[in-house]
């Protein structure tokens, strides 16, 4: 199975290889099969990307989907259709137009992702943007500045820390809290912080500091820190 390499300036239909790497401003027309892909430079995939491992370092915009058992994005990629992959790490920034599906999602950089994300294990320690649902087994989100929002939060478990600097603490109001933000998250046993949502339903809920929360539904217990504000709970 052969290789296809692009240094410099150049383009290349798309068809089946061994290992696709693109060092130069390289395009690539058509959907591409391989084993291994390297985005080091400025690259564009008009098709979809079918790969064992895809790790982009450089700057790539995808067309269609991407279907890998490893992503490693550390620089900058758009893709426009949609992702599934065994493990989908994020270090540097990613906009992921269509759905995401997968094992694991590790988010240390800025992820937006514009419709649903169905994983088995959602990490982040980065901000994110996901337009629809956020469903996976386990969620553990610890915000270290910024804002991240979902429009729903599903899963078994689901646990949200915010870590803030001393420094940035002593400039409060000046600069906003870490945050997450959603319209509902619903699990088994959710333990928030720095959370704002209009409802949290779950069998286990505990509402930490700095949330603001507009219902809470639990079945089996319920607590909340003296800093949450809390309009409504109801065991249901």
């Amino acid at each position: 199975m052969d290789n296809l390499t692009i240094n410099g300036f150049g383009s290349s239909s798309g068809g089946t290889f061994q290992t696709v790497e693109l060092n130069g401003k390289g395009t690539i027309n058509g959907e591409v099969e391989c084993e291994r892909l390297y985005c080091n430079g400025a690259g564009t995939l008009n098709g979809h990307v079918k790969a064992r491992e895809a790790k982009i370092s450089g700057r790539a915009k995808v067309s269609g989907g991407i279907s890998a058992s490893s992503i490693r994005i550390d620089g900058s990629a758009k893709i426009e259709g949609d992702v599934n992959a065994g493990k989908l790490k994020i270090a540097g920034h990613a906009s992921l137009d269509g759905h995401v599906k997968g094992d694991e999602l590790i988010i240390l950089g800025k992820a937006s992702i514009g419709k649903d994300c169905e994983v088995e294990h959602f990490t982040a320690e980065g901000h994110f943007t996901i337009a629809g649902l956020l469903n996976a087994e386990q969620v553990d989100i610890s915000i270290h500045g910024g804002e991240s929002k979902a429009k729903e939060i599903g899963g078994r478990r689901i646990c949200c820390t915010a870590h803030e600097s001393k420094f940035l603490s002593l400039l409060t109001p000046f600069i906003s809290r870490p945050a997450l933000t959603a319209e509902l998250i619903e699990g088994d046993h959710i333990e928030l912080a720095n959370t704002t949502a209009k409802i949290v339903r779950g069998n286990t809920v505990i509402i930490g500091e700095n949330c603001d929360i507009g219902l809470v539904e639990y079945k089996e217990e319920f607590r909340q820190a003296k800093t949450a504000k809390v309009g409504d709970n109801q065991k249901i």
